[in-house]
């Protein structure tokens, strides 16, 4: 037997000893998430403009979350009005993202419909407790979590 082998024996057993541990059906994100209140920026500079111009008909803001915080292990997940909305991957200690930068940056950017919502965040080793904030159609905001 070779080596890998092994590990994933020893892997396997280890995990079917842990008394809590259950096998749960995988779920599909995309039904788990509003796509009219919440959408992800799209990765050109164009589609983020034409979302920002439709914002007074649709009653809608963009929101940038970024983090100061390089503490975090992995990524900081996101969530907003308690679903996920991605994770964060870079921290930005002495800058501040503009709003609109591209989620491919670190950053989590998206449209979301005006009025207050809650956020909430955690990684492997922080956690982030639940605060609100407030948006109006048409703004375009930058979240920083400390």
């Amino acid at each position: 037997m070779d080596y890998q082998s092994i590990l994933c024996r020893v892997a396997v057993v280890t995990l079917l000893s842990i008394s809590q541990a259950q096998a749960v059906e995988p779920k599909d994100i995309s039904k788990m998430l509003d796509e009219r209140a919440m959408e992800m920026v799209g990765q050109s500079e164009d589609s983020a403009e034409a979302r920002v111009l439709s914002c007074n008909s649709d009653n809608t803001a963009v929101v940038t979350i970024y983090t100061i915080n390089g503490d975090a292990q992995v990524g900081i997940d996101v969530k907003i009005d308690g679903r996920a909305v991605g994770s964060l991957t870079t921290h930005y200690p002495d800058e501040v993202p503009s709003c609109n930068t591209d989620s491919s940056a670190g950053v989590i950017t998206l449209v979301l419909p005006a009025g207050e919502h809650m956020m909430d965040a955690s990684s492997l080793n922080l956690y982030w407790p639940t605060h609100g904030f407030e948006v109006e159609a048409c703004d375009c905001r930058v979240l920083p979590l400390p």
